[in-house]
C-alpha cells in the first residue's frame, strides 16, 4: 500500500513537471520539403502571451519574409491538472516566406519580448530545399482533380436531365398523341355540320361584265371553337378589292333555317367580272378545334355500398333502398372535349351578261359604276425648255382600278410622254370608291398659244341602265421661247434661206474663189432638214404601227409599268401600309404576266400562267418563287400578319421575278 502511494505521487510529480517544462514558444512550418519557387507557411505560437510586448522572426540569409505577420488570438485558455488551475493567454503569428536555395536550411528561432524583461526564444525549423515548385504543383493537381470531379458531377446531372426530359417529352408526345387519337375517333362520331359551317352570301348573282358584286364569307357556330382560314377562294375571272374589316370585330347574332347562330365575318370582298358566262366562286375551306359536350356513362358509386347486407340492415328496409336515384347501375357523366373540325362554303355562281351595245360611245375603256372627270395642268404658262403635267382625275365607285387612260389628242406643236396612273381607295364600306389620278406630262416644240381639247370619258351605270358620256373642259397653255429654243429648225417658222440684199453695185462685189453652190454647208441647209423630217415620219410610222399592235405595244410596255408599280410598293412599304403594299406587288405581278403572255387579265391564273411560262421556257425555280410570292400576297391581303421584314422579303422577291423573267423574255 505504501508503495503504491509513492508511485502515484512520483507519477504526478512527473506529470507536473513535464507540463512545467513544455514549450511555451513554438515553430511550425507547413511543410517540412518544398520547392525553391514554393511559398511556405511559419507560424510562431506563444502560450504565454501576458505582458507580451513584441515578437520578432530572426534573420536569415536563406528565408525571404514575403507577407505577413498574420495574427490570430489573442486566446484564453484554462487548464486545471490535480486541483491546480493555471491559465494561458495563445497569440499565433504566421509569415509567408520562400526560400533562397536549395538543400537543407534551417529558419533560425523567433525572439519574444516581455515587458518584466524576459525574453524566450522559439525552436528553430529545418527543411528540405528542392528546385521547382512541388507544392504549387500538387495543389494545382489537386484542384484540377477537384475540378474534374465536380465537372464529372455536373456532366452526369446534365446527362440525368436530358434522360428525364427526353422521357418527359416522350411521354407528352404520347400522351399528347393519344389525346389526338381519341379526338379523332370522337371527332368522327361526332357530326357538328349542322353547329359549324361556312357560307358564301353575294348581294347579286346576275350582272353585267365589270359590275360590283359584294361577296362575304361567313362562319356559322353554335359551339365554342378556334378556327382559322386554311383556303382561300381562287376567285377566277374576277378582278378583287377586300373590304377593310375591323380586326377584334364581335360576333353577330343570326337566325339560320330556324336556329340561332353566332355569325364571324371572315372576308368580304368586291368582285368586278371580267368575262361573260357563268363564273363560279370556289369554296374557302377553314380548319380548328371545337368543343363539344359528351356523355359519359359510369357505373354507380352507389351500387356496391348498398350492395353490403351490414348497410341494409343499417337502413331496415328504408324507402331509401326503393329509390330509383340509388338503385340504378350506371350513371351519366357530361364532360368536354376538344375535337378537330372542318369546314367547307359551297360554291356560289354567278352569271355574267355582256354590256349591251346599244348606246355604247366610241372609245369607251371599260368604266362600269359611277364617276365624274375633271382635268387640270399644273402651269398654263411656260416655255419650251420645261414640262407642264396635265392631271386628269376620275373619281367615284366602280371598277376603277380597272379603267384605262383616256386617249389624249395634242394639237400639233405640243407632245406627250407615257401617263403615270395612281389608284386611290378611300371607302371600303359597300362599295369601292376613291380616285385614280392620270398624270400626262407635256412639252412644246415651240412657242405659241395652244389649246388641248376637251377629254372624253364615257362609262356605264348599272343603276340606270345607261351609258354617260363626261369631257373636261378645254385648257390653254401660253409657250414660250426657252433658252435651248432654234428659231431655224422651228416646226412654224420654218428656215431662212433668202440672204440680205446687196445694195452695192454688181462690180463691187467679191466672191469667194469657189461658188456657193459648190460648198458644203449650202447644201448642209437644204440636207438637215430633209433627214430631220424623214426621221420623224419613220419615227411616227413606228409610233403608228406600235399603238395598232396592242400586243406588241403592251408588251413593250409592260416592264415600265411593273416597274412603276413597284416604285410605289417601295414608298408604300417604307411607310409600312401592309395592305396597300401587298396590292401594289400583286397587281405588278399579274398585270406583267398579262401584257407578256398575252392573256386578258380575266382568264389570267395560276394555271394558266404556269403553262404558258413552260412554254417560254422558263425555269421551274423562278415558276416556283413567283406563285409563292403571289400566295404571300394573297394570304397577307386575307389574313394580314408578319411585319417590315416580311414585306422587305416579298418586295425583294418581286424585284427578282421581274427582271428574270424580263430576262428570259428577251433571251
Amino acid at each position: 500500500m505504501f508503495r503504491y502511494i509513492v508511485c502515484c505521487l512520483l507519477a504526478v510529480w512527473g506529470t507536473t513537471h513535464l507540463y512545467a517544462q513544455s514549450p511555451a514558444f513554438v515553430a511550425e512550418v507547413s511543410a517540412n520539403r518544398f520547392g525553391i519557387k514554393d511559398q511556405v507557411q511559419v507560424s510562431y505560437t506563444i502560450y504565454d502571451a501576458r505582458n507580451l510586448e513584441k515578437m520578432s522572426p530572426a534573420s536569415s540569409p536563406d528565408v525571404e519574409i514575403l507577407k505577413g505577420p498574420y495574427q490570430s488570438g489573442p486566446m484564453h485558455s484554462v487548464t486545471i491538472i490535480n486541483g491546480k488551475r493555471s491559465e494561458s493567454y495563445i497569440i499565433s503569428l504566421t509569415y509567408v516566406m520562400r526560400a533562397r536555395r536549395t538543400g537543407i536550411i534551417t529558419i533560425p528561432p523567433a525572439v519574444a519580448e516581455y515587458s518584466d524583461g524576459r525574453t524566450v526564444q522559439s525552436n528553430s525549423v529545418q527543411v528540405d530545399v528542392v528546385p521547382g515548385a512541388p507544392l504549387a504543383e500538387q495543389e494545382q493537381r489537386r484542384r484540377k482533380a477537384e475540378q474534374d470531379y465536380w465537372d464529372q458531377i455536373a456532366a452526369m446531372q446534365r446527362q440525368r436531365q436530358q434522360y428525364y426530359q427526353q422521357q418527359m417529352a416522350q411521354v407528352q408526345k404520347a400522351r399528347q398523341q393519344q389525346q389526338q387519337q381519341q379526338a379523332a375517333a370522337i371527332s368522327e362520331k361526332t357530326d357538328v355540320s349542322k353547329d359549324i359551317f361556312i357560307r358564301v352570301t353575294v348581294d347579286k348573282n346576275k350582272v353585267y361584265v365589270g359590275e360590283q358584286v359584294t361577296a362575304s364569307y361567313k362562319l356559322y357556330a353554335r359551339i365554342p371553337m378556334q378556327m382559322g382560314i386554311s383556303k382561300l377562294p381562287s376567285l377566277n375571272g374576277f378582278w378583287t378589292q377586300d373590304f377593310e374589316i375591323p380586326k377584334n370585330i364581335k360576333p353577330v347574332e343570326e337566325t339560320y333555317n330556324g336556329k340561332k347562330y353566332q355569325v364571324f365575318v371572315l372576308k368580304k370582298s368586291a368582285l368586278f367580272p371580267q368575262q361573260t358566262g357563268t363564273l363560279e366562286l370556289d369554296a374557302a375551306e377553314a380548319e380548328g378545334m371545337a368543343r363539344v359536350v359528351q356523355t359519359v356513362r359510369q357505373s354507380s358509386p352507389f351500387a356496391d355500398f348498398f350492395d353490403d347486407p351490414a348497410i341494409q340492415r343499417a337502413f331496415g328496409g328504408s324507402l331509401m333502398m326503393n329509390d330509383p336515384f340509388f338503385n340504378q347501375d350506371m350513371f351519366e357523366q357530361y364532360v368536354y372535349r376538344d375535337i378537330p373540325v372542318k369546314a367547307k362554303s359551297t360554291p356560289v355562281k354567278i352569271t355574267v351578261e355582256p354590256l349591251p351595245e346599244d348606246g355604247k360611245p366610241a372609245g369607251y375603256g371599260g368604266a362600269v359604276g359611277n364617276f365624274n372627270i375633271s382635268a387640270t395642268v399644273d402651269k398654263n404658262t411656260f416655255s419650251t425648255d420645261d414640262v407642264a403635267n396635265l392631271r386628269v382625275t376620275i373619281m367615284g365607285s366602280g371598277n376603277l382600278k380597272l379603267i384605262e387612260a383616256p386617249a389624249l389628242n395634242l394639237p400639233n406643236g405640243l407632245s406627250h410622254f407615257d401617263p403615270v396612273a395612281l389608284d386611290t381607295v378611300t371607302g371600303r364600306s359597300t362599295t369601292i370608291s376613291g380616285s385614280k389620278i392620270i398624270t400626262y406630262p407635256i412639252s412644246a416644240n415651240a412657242p405659241g398659244d395652244y389649246e388641248i381639247p376637251a377629254l372624253s370619258f364615257s362609262y356605264y351605270n348599272p343603276q340606270t341602265g345607261s351609258y354617260i358620256v363626261h369631257n373636261t373642259q378645254p385648257i390653254k397653255l401660253h409657250i414660250q421661247a426657252g433658252k435651248n429654243y432654234a428659231p431655224g429648225i422651228a416646226a412654224k417658222g420654218g428656215m431662212k434661206d433668202i440672204h440680205t440684199i446687196a445694195t452695192v453695185p454688181l462690180s463691187q462685189l467679191t466672191f469667194a474663189s469657189r461658188p456657193l453652190l459648190h460648198s458644203v454647208g449650202y447644201w448642209s441647209m437644204y440636207a438637215v432638214p430633209l433627214m430631220a423630217f424623214v426621221g420623224i415620219a419613220f419615227w411616227r410610222r413606228r409610233e403608228d404601227e406600235l399603238s395598232r399592235d396592242v400586243v406588241r405595244l403592251k408588251n413593250r410596255k409592260a416592264n415600265k409599268i411593273a416597274l412603276r408599280r413597284l416604285a410605289t410598293a417601295q414608298k408604300l412599304l417604307q411607310q409600312k401600309q401592309q395592305t396597300p403594299f401587298y396590292e401594289e406587288v400583286s397587281k405588278a405581278i399579274w398585270l406583267y404576266l398579262s401584257d407578256k403572255l398575252n392573256i386578258p387579265l380575266s382568264a389570267l391564273s395560276k394555271e394558266s400562267a404556269r403553262e404558258a411560262l413552260s412554254t417560254r421556257n422558263v425555269p421551274q425555280h423562278l415558276q416556283l418563287t413567283m406563285e409563292r410570292v403571289i400566295s404571300d400576297c394573297e394570304t397577307a391581303l386575307y389574313a394580314p400578319s408578319g411585319g417590315s421584314q416580311q414585306m422587305n422579303q416579298t418586295y425583294q422577291d418581286a424585284v427578282s421575278i421581274i427582271s428574270s423573267l424580263e430576262e428570259t423574255f428577251n433571251s
